[in-house]
């Protein structure tokens, strides 16, 4: 079983439903790019044409994410039981803690549709307030140096988002372990039984609704805007703006963009993310095509 693991490393990424590069992610944010143009074709033809160009998904800088893929991949498919183990340590740290300063199961007959229910909001929230400060984080002092080569990519795919620095994944395994381990022991000791997070087709619903609808095009230049929404959702266009020299102190935020707003690190997707130079050159020549 280790070893038909280490073998599907290097491709895991792409059949893995939990993860945001699944196949099925990305046609669903195909067809959500469909439907963007569809309401404007003339004007947004030309970021559909860019989609077919294979200097868009074959030049310096997406052959260094896809260097950066692989190696992580089978870097931490390696490391993949060792997160089990740390998640479950976490969680039993946390019941015995708890268990110091009160009684267990002190709601135990509650009702399973509300606790569980609870339990995903909490999880939820507290997944996407972690990531936003870990993000937060990375743009600061010596974390920058790591996270910068995620921002150094010069042409944005959906494929930049595992453009990371061994470090820095390591160190978002690291949170999310923390996270689903605190609030799996915190639940296991106020219910008594082991929490599940809603689960569609085995996943977890959130990351489903998260990635089927259009998480990948941040990481693209497909300029979706929420509108008045982004208030609450980040946009793929409020995240092409952090990516941005101008606007890279702004939008941390992965789900929710109240934190952002909470600590003055917000801005609206109403204003153009400016783009690479490689990328303004490549736009410009497909508009011109599409006018011929």
């Amino acid at each position: 079983m280790i070893e038909y693991s280490l073998l599907l490393a290097p491709i895991n990424w792409l059949i893995d439903p939990q993860s945001r590069t699944f196949i099925a992610y990305g046609l669903s944010s195909l067809v959500l790019v469909l439907l963007w143009v569809g309401l404007s074709w003339q004007q947004r033809l030309p970021y559909l044409k860019q989609l077919t160009q294979k200097s868009y998904w074959w030049n310096t800088s997406t052959r260094q994410d896809y260097q950066l893929i692989l190696l992580n991949a089978v870097l931490f498919s390696i490391l993949s039981i060792t997160w089990v183990v740390f998640t479950i340590t976490i969680a039993n740290s946390v019941f015995k803690l708890l268990s110091t300063v009160s009684e267990p199961r002190a709601y135990a007959e509650a009702s399973s549709l509300l606790l569980f229910s609870l339990f995903t909001l909490a999880l939820v929230l507290l997944e996407d307030l972690s990531r936003y400060a870990l993000h937060r984080l990375l743009h600061w002092r010596f974390f920058w140096r790591i996270h910068q080569l995620h921002h150094s990519a010069t042409i944005l795919t959906p494929l930049s988002f595992l453009r990371v620095h061994p470090i820095e994944k390591l160190l978002y395994q690291l949170r999310s372990a923390t996270v689903y381990g605190s609030c799996t022991g915190v639940f296991f000791f106020l219910v008594g039984e082991h929490p599940q997070a809603w689960l569609i087709f085995g996943i977890s619903g959130a990351s489903l609704l998260f990635n089927a609808l259009g998480a990948n095009i941040r990481h693209s230049m497909v300029p979706i805007s929420y509108g008045p929404l982004e208030k609450i959702f980040i946009s793929p266009l409020q995240h092409q703006l952090h990516h941005s020299d101008q606007y890279n102190r702004k939008n941390y935020g992965a789900i929710f963009s109240f934190w952002d707003r909470l600590f003055s690190s917000w801005t609206a997707g109403d204003k153009q993310a400016p783009l690479p130079e490689k990328e303004k050159k490549l736009l410009d020549q497909l508009l011109l095509k599409s006018l011929d």
